[in-house]
């Protein structure tokens, strides 16, 4: 098969893009192995759902402050560079985090300045992988590349994930924390070999000069001037406002429904990554989806079904049942979606884009992790999960909309 040809080129004839695919797994793991560590200890020792908001709601804030700022720099800095930087910076972090656990140093707001240390890296590490790929990959092979880095995210899952409650219990937070940041170190050391041309001679003048505000502007000017951008960031947007809620519900729902431990816990969250490493996997083996807007459709409507199904779990194998299909959906659309915005947007604004996405995906965030907060403790958690889950099938079903949009938007022009 033509996809499962290049799915394996890319990672035995490709040098540079093994070592990007190698580099991002290993800290995948670490960083999944770190995540559900924290969120574990804050839901059950710190301060239940209040720390969990509080927690990722830090994320959310520091995507919203710093991602503008990190495209701009995407699309003028060497970004081979800026992965290698701050992998090393979230190394380092990690080890002083690490170092404080068991003191009285280790509290919740060391947790925030710590999260919020790692969050301005990765605002960095996002908009410069995702610009380097097609740099790296050819376009024949993009749509393999995308599946395969996403396959890295989501097999961290499983098994960053699955161990991590179990690691909890045999090496403690604090030798989870030092994983993590062994991981980070060692990822930094496979991308300083990455060795590549990411900017032609005659654009280096170019590159040097940075005006922060004008490049940001004219971020936005590509987005707002494409009406296939536009619809797509936004349905993205919403979507993602409702379904990430599950992050804060998940281990409310394990605890105090399923009555599960962090190991069961940890399976819950690794079903997630399961779902999505069996669909990056099938999807770096096939063709290019072509109708991808159909895709997405059924995705988006499936993902919210599965959502509401969790509203009616009362079984442990149900609701990971639940996850698994969730997690199928969710990557079907994350690989379209992020293939899509490589294609239609210029090559030297891709990282102003996707740092402009990531901030107005984020800028709802800690809304969408305040409210969840709040309205698991007035309603039935599978209230909740119903409703929420029948808004984002809503969603997925406007997808089917944008090519509809654009043929309109032809017919105009012509």
């Amino acid at each position: 098969m033509p996809g499962s040809k290049g799915s394996l080129n890319l990672l035995t004839k490709n040098r540079n893009f093994l070592l990007l695919f190698f580099g991002r797994l290993v800290s995948s793991v670490g960083t999944a192995i770190f995540f559900i560590s924290i969120l574990w200890s804050a839901a059950t020792e710190i301060g239940g759902v209040a720390a969990v908001s509080a927690i990722l709601s830090t994320v959310a804030v520091v995507n919203i402050i710093f991602s503008p700022f990190a495209g701009v720099w995407a699309d003028r800095w060497k970004k081979r560079n800026i992965l290698v930087i701050t992998d090393i910076t979230c190394g380092v972090i990690l080890l002083l985090l690490g170092s404080f656990f068991g003191t009285y140093l280790f509290q919740i707001w060391v947790l925030i300045l710590a999260i919020f240390g790692l969050q301005i890296c990765g605002s960095l590490f996002g908009p410069a992988l995702l610009s380097l790929i097609p740099v790296i990959a050819d376009d024949k092979d993009l749509f393999q590349a995308n599946a395969l880095i996403s396959m890295t995210d989501r097999l961290s899952q499983i098994i960053g994930m699955a161990i991590g409650g179990v690691l909890i219990s045999l090496v403690g937070i604090k030798g989870a924390i030092f994983i993590d940041a062994i991981t980070f170190i060692l990822s930094a050391v496979s991308e300083m070999f990455i060795n590549i041309e990411e900017i032609n001679k005659k654009e280096v003048k170019t590159h040097k000069k940075i005006r922060m505000w004008p490049d940001i502007k004219d971020g936005f000017k590509v987005i707002w001037s494409n009406i296939e951008l536009k619809w797509l960031i936004l349905l993205e947007i919403i979507a993602d406002f409702f379904g990430t809620t599950i992050f804060v519900f998940l281990p409310i729902l394990a605890d105090q429904i399923l009555k599960v431990d962090s190991a069961g816990y940890g399976i819950m969250q690794a079903m997630l990554g399961v779902g999505s490493l069996i669909s990056a996997l099938v999807l770096s083996f096939v063709k290019e989806i072509k109708m991808k807007y159909t895709a997405l459709t059924i995705a988006g409507i499936l993902s919210g079904l599965s959502l509401m199904s969790l509203g009616i779990a009362n079984r442990y194998l149900y609701a990971l049942f639940s996850l698994l299909i969730l997690g199928i959906m969710s990557e079907i659309v994350n690989v379209n979606e992020n293939l899509i915005i490589q294609r239609r947007t210029p090559k030297d604004t891709r990282g102003r884009v996707f740092a402009l996405r990531s901030t107005m995906d984020n800028s709802l965030r800690p809304f969408s992790f305040a409210l969840a907060g709040v309205l698991a403790t007035i309603f039935p958690l599978q209230n909740i999960f119903i409703v929420f889950g029948l808004i984002s099938s809503i969603i997925g079903l406007m997808y089917i909309f944008i090519p509809i949009r654009l043929k309109k938007q032809e017919i105009a022009v012509d």
